[in-house]
């Protein structure tokens, strides 16, 4: 094994076929004893230095190195070769609200000046850059590799959002975090996890398995799922840092909406704060505050935390406001029942207004969710257009029809554009929401991306 490091150790590794390139490392983790792995002929193309195999026919070529275990090799390659980390590394989980948290935590620190790095679906972040990834969370491979590119930068404190799959599917493995962080557990991703208790066992993974002796678990102690990390905290000796009416670190006194900002009134470990947030809805505050608890958990202070408060904003495509000509339009990521009600709520309380929508469902995902979404919004909604989110494989008619059957008012417009359009001129005193995309600035039509940026609609048409 320390032949084979020596020989690999100061060249790039890869495991994507699609992503290999001339002189890298080429792991062929589909290889078995007798035959090599379907994309090898893609990634010879690309002219590695090495191909690492568990193909014995390939033992006296030069090309190969041959080994008894390549899955195990290769989590070993990454772990030696990107072992140096942050000091500071958090892991958010949950349903909705791991992009907020994750921006937050980033915003908060970044205002006060520390190097910070954050990975998630608004992209990978390492202080001021930003480099665009299509996964919540990255591969096993890159997430090594990106933590062990902050460490080189002398970054300290890092954030990445941990999704079910990539929890389920171990891109964290080997990994330890200072905390982790639960936001709430509503209905998602039932076409993969196919149960409710698969969904919920995969989050747990972080807190199981994942957070380091004597590290964090900070969550709402209002959440349903609260008790069961009580549990865990106390079986793997872990700390747990809580909002909420029976939270023991912050609890919210009161809340109240102004135009575009909240005054906050909080109790943070018995010293109260009076803070004014530029976020719209209760949720968002809830995300922001979870933030602060795990920046706290790390040594920095409340008044310095909260000394730069003013400054944070929603993230983009998250009830990100756009306000022209007297009409007012938010743009959101919710593409989940719980979300899409949250979102509804929270806009009808924040600006005291009837809210119109524009929404879809993606194709070839969670088919159940979309008679739940369509009695959510016929139920809240003044004027509803029905239009396409990512159709992927599926009929986008179909998915389309299978919305309005539970939703009478939905007005059906097919092309995303159109229906932004329509809605913008058909609101009047209403909130118009714009729900499902948030950021994205594609939609997926079989296997390929076609450009397409809410925000950018809502722009054009916004006059």
């Amino acid at each position: 094994m320390h032949q084979i490091q020596n020989i690999i150790k100061n060249k790039n590794y890869s495991c994507d076929s699609r992503l290999v390139k001339k002189n890298d490392i080429f792991f062929d983790l589909e290889s078995s004893k007798n035959q090599n792995g379907k994309y090898l002929p893609e990634a010879l193309k690309k002219k590695p230095f090495k191909i690492i195999t568990e193909n014995n026919q390939l033992r006296n070529n030069l090309n190969y190195i041959v080994v008894n275990d390549i899955k195990l090799f290769f989590k070993k390659m990454v772990i030696d070769k990107f072992k140096n980390k942050p000091k500071y590394m958090f892991a958010v989980t949950g349903t909705n609200g791991k992009s907020s948290i994750a921006y937050f935590f980033f915003k908060i620190l970044r205002n006060l000046k520390y190097k910070v790095g954050s990975i998630g679906t608004l992209g990978v972040y390492s202080n001021n850059k930003i480099i665009n990834s299509n996964l919540t969370t990255p591969s096993f491979l890159d997430n090594h590799k990106i933590f062990n590119n902050f460490f080189k930068k002398n970054i300290k404190y890092s954030i990445i959002e941990a999704s079910s799959h990539g929890l389920k599917q171990a891109r964290l493995e080997s990994m330890l975090f200072y905390g982790g962080i639960f936001t709430n557990f509503t209905r998602d991703h039932l076409d993969y996890h196919k149960t409710f208790k698969d969904y919920l066992e995969s989050k747990l993974i972080l807190f199981k398995k994942l957070i380091k002796k004597k590290g964090y678990i900070i969550s709402n102690s209002e959440i349903d799922q609260f008790s069961i990390l009580k549990k865990i905290a106390k079986n793997k000796k872990l700390k747990i840092l809580s909002l909420g009416n029976n939270g023991n670190t912050i609890k919210i006194i009161s809340s109240k909406n102004r135009k575009n900002f909240i005054l906050l009134k909080i109790n943070a470990l018995n010293k109260i704060y009076n803070l004014k947030l530029n976020l719209i809805g209760r949720f968002q505050v809830e995300n922001f505050l979870q933030a602060v608890i795990s920046i706290k958990s790390m040594g920095i202070s409340f008044d310095k935390i909260f000394s730069s408060c003013s400054k944070i904003k929603n993230p983009v495509g998250r009830l990100q406001l756009i306000s022209k000509n007297k009409k007012n339009v938010i743009i959101d990521y919710a593409h989940t029942p719980d979300a899409l009600r949250k979102t509804i709520n929270e806009i009808k309380l924040f600006f005291d207004k009837e809210v119109n929508l524009v929404f879809g469902c993606g194709g070839d995902r969670d088919r159940g969710k979309r008679k739940v979404m369509g009695s959510i919004a016929n139920k809240l909604c003044k004027k509803v257009y029905i239009t396409d989110d990512n159709p992927r494989y599926e009929n986008a008619a179909f998915i389309r029809n299978e919305i309005k059957k539970s939703c009478s008012k939905g007005i059906i417009v097919p092309s995303r554009e159109k229906a932004i359009m329509k809605s913008i001129k058909d609101t009047r005193n209403e909130i118009l929401l714009i729900s499902g995309k948030g950021h994205e600035t594609y939609q997926i039509i079989k296997d390929k991306k076609f450009y397409f940026s809410d925000f950018k609609c809502v722009n054009k048409y916004l006059r």
